[in-house]
C-alpha cells in the first residue's frame, strides 16, 4: 500500500489507546453530547480549544473525563494531566486564559471573527456540518465565513499539489466545472495549484465551493487567493478554519486541515500529487473515514503524478479517465440530465446490486454469488451501469457508485 503520510512513533509512555489509529480511539462517538447545555458550555469550548495540546482527540478526552468543558475548565492545571502530549507552553497559556476568564476570552474571539464577517461554531450547534458530526474525531470549534448550506448538497473534495503542471491544472479545471455544473459542492484547501483551479472553475460553472483554511479566516492563506476566497463566499460558498483569529500557522495545522477536507466530503479526488504530497494526507484520511477515493492518472515518468499513479496501482483509488466518468461514478448529473431511476429495478438488477453493495466482484464472482445465468447477469450489469448505480474497472471488476450506496442506506 502507498505511504500516504509519514508515520510517527507514539510518544514514550503513551497508553495503548494513544497507539491506536486516530479514528479508532475512544472519541466523540462515545460521548453523550445531548446531555451538555450548548449555551452554558459554549464559552468553555471556545476557550479550551485555544489551549496548546488540546486538539480534537484531547478535547474529547477532557469531555470523557469531566463531562463538560465547564467542568474541565474548573479543574484548572489538573486538566493538563489528562492530555497525552503537553507542549511546554501549555501551563503558561492556561494561566493566561484563566486570568482572562472563559467568558471574556470567548467574547474576544467572537468579536475578532465578527470583524471579518465570520462566526464561531461549536460541535454542539445545530448547524455544525453534519458530515463532521458523524466522525469519531471532529473539530470542537470551527470559525466560519459564508453559507454552510452549500454543504447540504453532495460535496466532493478536489485536491492536489501546489506545483501543478499544465495537465494537472487542466484536469482540475474540467473536474471542478463538471462538479459545479452538476450541483456538487467542491471542497478544497484554497492552495495555489490544483485546489485553486478546482474552486474557481466550480463557481464559474454556477456551483458552490467550500474552502478549509490552514490559517485563521481573518488572515487568508495564501494571500494571493484573497479575491478567490471572497468570490467563494459571494457565490454561496464558505470558508472554514479550526484556527481562531491570531493563532499562528504551523505544519500540524495543514495536516488537520486536510483531515477536515476529507471529513466534509462524500468522496475525495486527487488530481496531481507527488510523493509525500499534502494531498496524499487527504487521501489517507479519506481511506480512514471510509470515503470514496479517486485519482487522476498521469504519465509514468511525471513526478507530479507519482502519488496518484501509486494510489491507482495499489487499488486504493478508482481511476478517473474523464470528468463525465467521474460524475457517473458519483451518481451525479448535470442540470437538465435525465435523473437516475431507482424505483423500478428488476429482480435480477436488485440481486446484483445487493451483491455489489456487500462486495465488488468480477462477472464470475457475481455469477457464483447471485446464481444468475450469464445472460441475465450481463443484462442486469448493463442496466445498472446505465442508471449510474454500478461501474467497472476496465469491464473486469464491478462495484457500486455512491448514489447506489446512498439509496441502500435510505431505502
Amino acid at each position: 500500500m502507498i505511504g500516504v503520510g509519514s508515520r510517527r512513533e507514539p510518544a514514550e509512555g503513551a497508553t495503548g489507546e494513544d497507539r491506536m489509529p486516530v479514528a479508532a480511539r475512544p472519541g466523540w462517538n462515545e460521548l453523550d453530547l445531548a446531555a451538555i447545555d450548548p449555551l452554558r458550555d459554549r464559552p468553555f469550548w471556545m476557550t479550551l480549544s485555544q489551549l496548546p495540546g488540546v486538539g480534537p482527540v484531547g478535547f474529547a478526552r477532557l469531555l470523557r473525563r469531566y463531562g463538560t468543558a465547564e467542568a474541565a475548565w474548573a479543574a484548572g492545571p489538573r486538566l493538563l494531566d489528562d492530555l497525552v502530549r503537553i507542549p511546554e507552553e501549555a501551563p503558561l497559556a492556561l494561566r493566561r486564559l484563566q486570568h482572562e476568564g472563559a467568558a471574556a476570552a470567548a467574547h474576544r474571539l467572537t468579536e475578532a471573527i465578527g470583524r471579518v464577517g465570520g462566526r464561531p461554531m461549536i460541535a454542539l450547534d445545530a448547524d455544525y456540518p453534519a458530515a463532521l458530526g458523524r466522525l469519531n474525531v471532529r473539530p470542537p470549534v470551527l470559525y466560519v465565513r459564508g453559507d454552510l448550506a452549500a454543504l447540504d448538497a453532495p460535496s466532493v473534495a478536489v485536491v492536489g499539489t501546489r506545483q501543478a503542471t499544465g495537465y494537472g491544472r487542466s484536469c482540475a479545471t474540467a473536474i471542478g466545472h463538471e462538479l459545479g455544473a452538476a450541483g456538487v459542492t467542491v471542497v478544497s484547501g484554497l492552495a495555489i495549484g490544483i485546489d485553486g483551479e478546482a474552486h474557481a472553475s466550480a463557481i464559474r460553472a454556477g456551483g458552490h465551493s467550500v474552502a478549509v483554511l490552514p490559517s485563521p479566516i481573518s488572515r487568508i492563506y495564501p494571500p494571493r487567493h484573497r479575491l478567490l476566497a471572497d468570490q467563494l463566499v459571494a457565490t454561496g460558498g464558505a470558508l472554514l478554519s479550526e484556527l481562531a483569529p491570531g493563532q499562528v500557522v504551523g505544519r500540524p495545522d495543514f495536516a488537520r486541515r486536510n483531515r477536515i477536507i476529507a471529513g466534509l466530503s462524500m468522496a475525495v479526488v486527487v488530481v496531481e500529487a507527488p510523493d509525500r504530497s499534502g494531498a496524499l494526507l487527504t487521501a489517507s484520511a479519506a481511506i480512514e473515514y471510509d470515503k470514496e477515493l479517486y485519482a487522476v492518472p498521469g504519465p509514468i515518468d511525471a513526478v507530479a503524478s507519482r502519488g496518484c499513479n501509486r494510489l491507482i496501482a495499489d487499488q486504493q483509488a478508482t481511476i478517473v479517465t474523464s470528468p463525465a466518468g467521474l460524475l457517473q461514478h458519483l451518481g451525479a448529473r448535470r442540470a437538465g440530465d435525465e435523473s437516475i431511476a431507482v424505483s423500478s429495478l428488476s429482480d435480477a438488477e436488485a440481486a446484483v446490486l445487493h451483491a455489489l453493495i456487500k462486495r465488488s466482484g468480477s462477472i464470475e464472482e457475481l455469477m457464483s454469488r447471485t446464481q444468475l445465468p450469464t445472460g441475465s447477469l450481463a443484462s442486469a450489469l448493463t442496466l445498472l451501469e446505465s442508471r449510474g448505480l454500478a461501474t467497472s474497472y476496465g469491464g473486469a471488476t464491478f462495484h457500486v457508485t455512491l448514489v447506489a450506496r446512498r439509496m441502500a442506506r435510505h431505502g
